[in-house]
């Protein structure tokens, strides 16, 4: 018996329905990446993989040669690839970009944003709260994500998603590991608080102020964290 065979996705069909199956192959080890299962830097085994996913080997190449071209993975040799581990140039990167485009979305949805819009976003706020007096993390993270969705669609600008496309699996890693700081994420809640405010009141300026001292905070937090690693010299240069 082949490593494929009994395996459904192992049968051939369609090249719509193997798009279908890398896309949930993908999404699968990308979540199990966020959620914390593999760390920064942690080799990822196929065969683990394959089990974790039920798919065939193929299909997993596939889906962990898109995670690489986002960025969220990379190879060591030939079929091998670890988690990457972001450095100090590359959050200081990530950042500036991140500065500048949903700084500039968020002004852009307390502008532009739909009464509908805002009170989805009052919402997420009351969901993200419960999530972070819980403690679920996982909860956590899919709530921001649908509170950044919701300003990237609200701001009706569709060139800044998509500018902000190639970096956005390492945003959503690096925003999971500020979350699983319990201290963080406190002071994450109050600055969301406040940037929901200005938005809410659709004050440009304040949601400005708001939206870059939630980032720089952020930045900070796990520069803070990188400076205090004994390696972060070396990472630094990544």
């Amino acid at each position: 018996m082949t490593p494929d065979s009994g395996n459904p996705e192992s049968v051939t069909g369609s090249d719509q329905q193997r798009g279908t199956l890398r896309a949930q192959v993908e999404a699968r080890v990308r979540n199990a990446i966020l959620d914390g299962r593999y760390t920064a830097g942690q080799k990822l085994v196929e065969r683990e993989l394959c089990e974790l996913t039920r798919a065939s080997r193929s299909i997993l190449r596939e889906a962990l040669a898109s995670l690489e071209a986002s960025g969220l993975i990379e190879r060591e040799s030939y079929r091998s690839y670890r988690v990457t581990r972001l450095g100090v140039h590359k959050i200081y990167e990530i950042f500036e970009l991140r500065s500048s485009l949903e700084t500039l979305a968020a002004e852009l949805f307390a502008e532009r944003a739909s009464e509908s819009e805002l009170s989805e976003l009052e919402s997420l706020l009351t969901e993200l709260e419960a999530s972070v007096e819980g403690g679920d993390l996982r909860a956590m993270r899919w709530v921001k994500e649908r509170y950044y969705e919701l300003l990237f669609s609200g701001c009706r600008n569709s060139e800044i998603r998509r500018a902000l496309a190639n970096i956005i699996d390492r945003v959503h890693y690096l925003r999971s590991r500020l979350m699983s700081d319990p201290e963080r994420r406190l002071k994450s809640l109050e600055e969301m608080r406040r940037l929901t405010t200005a938005l809410l009141a659709r004050d440009r300026l304040e949601v400005r102020a708001a939206s870059l001292a939630h980032l720089t905070a952020a930045r900070d937090t796990l520069l803070a964290g990188m400076y205090a690693e004994p390696d972060a010299e070396t990472a630094g240069s990544r």
